[in-house]
């Protein structure tokens, strides 16, 4: 505890009160005060102990909307006066690039990305930070070689480089990046699906054929309008995508069975192990004649996120799950599963479903490929 001199006290309090732009409410209750000002009150007793580092908990969640962009301001005016690193917690994307000398997305705890907030806007390093920061049509795409790509079922010019002939990409369009043309006159020809009037803008959905595409701009269309599509090689960002294999073991029984999560799985072991066979004594040898013990052994099964289905049905499926994380890719949803086997699993799925729903996990068999492990 500290010890401080009352003057000292009081001088700290007048400062701090009037650097929040309440100096004369030191009489005031604080049930009399505005949200804002509660708020301004709050920032003060923080700063008057003077710390190396503040920080400040999603400070503005609880404020209509007119007060948190005045305490938006507010709050840098505070920080650039006291010289305090500020550390500022935000679900807000724009509230964090507004406010930010330095942008930290984190997701489940771990770091996505750090960077300047137009570094962050202009050069996602990955679908999850292009998705959260800013709204992005996030595309599936193949780099056919330098500077080419493909992706929407058309080939456009890129600035990009460096990447392996038909490499797996993510392609990020921002919709204020994309140009309505007449139809014929864009790279990619499509049929106006919804049109929303958002003030500044008017924001446009655009189908070709399964692909959407979202567009903002200041021009208005109709539904059911024929047009282009246009997009300039700058204004196409290109990451390499992720391997999205869903990797998980399963185990071997005594009798020679394979079990994942408590389900006996539909195949045998002489089927999944090259040149492995069962002798008459019931034991199990390798190609190479080795015996294989079922304590011994486990094997590594991969299954794409195209071969696993989502069903409400919690009995169903190999697993259950919550849906912690979505990314809509233009003609599919890409779904984060977080299993109670403390395991995340990856899916698509062309329907919507919502974040925090259970799912059950149909995982096929005959999509799966099995890896033999030696424990």
């Amino acid at each position: 505890e500290k010890k401080v001199p009352k003057d000292e006290i009081q001088k700290s309090v007048t400062e701090m009160l009037s650097l929040v732009a309440l100096k004369g409410f030191e009489k005031r209750s604080v049930n009399s005060l505005s949200g804002g000002q509660q708020q301004r009150v709050a920032i003060a007793r923080a700063l008057v102990n003077q710390p190396k580092v503040l920080l400040l908990d999603e400070p503005l969640s609880a404020l209509d909307l007119k007060l948190r962009k005045d305490m938006q301001v507010e709050l840098k005016n505070i920080q650039k006066a006291t010289g305090i690193t500020f550390i500022f917690v935000t679900h807000d994307q724009e509230e964090a690039l507004s406010m930010s000398d330095t942008v930290v997305v984190m997701t489940e705890g771990h770091i996505q990305q750090i960077g300047t907030p137009p570094d962050i806007y202009n050069e996602p390093q990955n679908a999850f930070v292009a998705d959260f920061i800013g709204e992005s049509n996030i595309l599936d795409g193949v780099m056919l070689e330098d500077y080419k790509v493909r992706f929407s079922g058309h080939t456009f010019q890129c600035l990009d480089k460096g990447f392996d002939p038909r490499e797996a990409v993510d392609v990020v369009v921002r919709p204020e990046d994309v140009e309505i043309t007449p139809p014929g006159q864009g790279t990619i020809n499509g049929v106006v699906d919804s049109v929303i009037f958002k003030g500044m803008h008017y924001e446009i959905t655009v189908l070709s054929g399964k692909n959407e595409m979202v567009i903002q701009t200041v021009h208005n269309a109709r539904r059911g309008d024929r047009v282009g599509l246009r997009v300039d090689p700058e204004n196409i960002h290109i990451m390499i995508a992720e391997d999205h294999t869903n990797l998980f073991f399963a185990d071997v029984t005594p009798d020679f069975r394979l079990e994942y999560n408590g389900h006996r799985l539909d195949t045998s072991l002489t089927a999944i192990i090259p040149g492995s066979t069962r002798k008459q004594d019931g034991t199990l040898v390798d190609g190479s004649g080795d015996v294989l013990e079922p304590g011994r052994i486990r094997i590594q099964i991969s299954l794409q996120p195209d071969d696993i289905e989502m069903t409400d049905d919690q009995e169903a499926g190999l697993v259950i799950g919550t849906i912690s994380n979505l990314i809509y890719k233009g003609d599919h949803y890409s779904y984060i599963i977080h299993t109670e086997l403390e395991q995340d699993f990856v899916v698509n799925d062309e329907f919507l479903w919502n974040m925090g729903d259970r799912v059950s996990l149909l995982m096929p068999v005959d999509k799966m490929k099995f890896i033999l492990k030696r424990k």
